[in-house]
């Protein structure tokens, strides 16, 4: 009988939702801010592509690789508020309804740092494709500034 009662107590306890915590939710942490490198060569990227949008945004760059002279950027393109962008809302609805931009959104630019200027040499807004592996041979940037492997 003893047996019985402690198998109904051990089948109660496994049949019984969790406890409830009080913990708060982890927090979302914010992405770092760049670095001043980072950002010397967003203040010139941003603009740019806030024209071709149509609209002013933000670049949260998921990449940033800056040697010798170069820059490659892979960023997400984001309102100016920091809020995810509606393409729908830009002058780039038509790319998107048709399903010619990646859905993720990003940018790829490369840019190329000459006498303390930092000049935009190729730039594409969601490609579906890698857009960016010509850049080597167009301009001799190190392959593995744009995440290339060598030939």
């Amino acid at each position: 009988m003893r047996a019985l009662l402690v198998a109904i107590a051990a089948l109660a306890a496994a049949c019984s939702p969790p406890a409830t915590t009080t913990e708060a939710p982890a927090a979302v942490e914010a992405p770092a801010a760049p670095n001043a490198a980072t950002q010397a060569a967003l203040d010139v990227l941003t603009p740019i592509i806030s024209t071709e949008v149509g609209k002013p945004v933000s670049l949260q760059p998921s990449t940033a690789t800056i040697r010798d002279g170069w820059a490659y950027i892979d960023a997400e393109v984001l309102n100016a508020d920091g809020s995810a962008i509606d393409w729908m809302t830009t002058n780039l609805a038509s790319r998107y309804e048709n399903g010619v931009m990646d859905e993720g959104g990003g940018v790829h630019a490369l840019l190329k740092n000459e006498n303390g200027t930092w000049t935009v040499l190729e730039h594409v807004i969601a490609p579906t494709d890698v857009a960016w592996i010509d850049w080597v041979d167009r301009h001799g940037v190190p392959a593995d500034i744009l995440g290339l492997p060598e030939n």
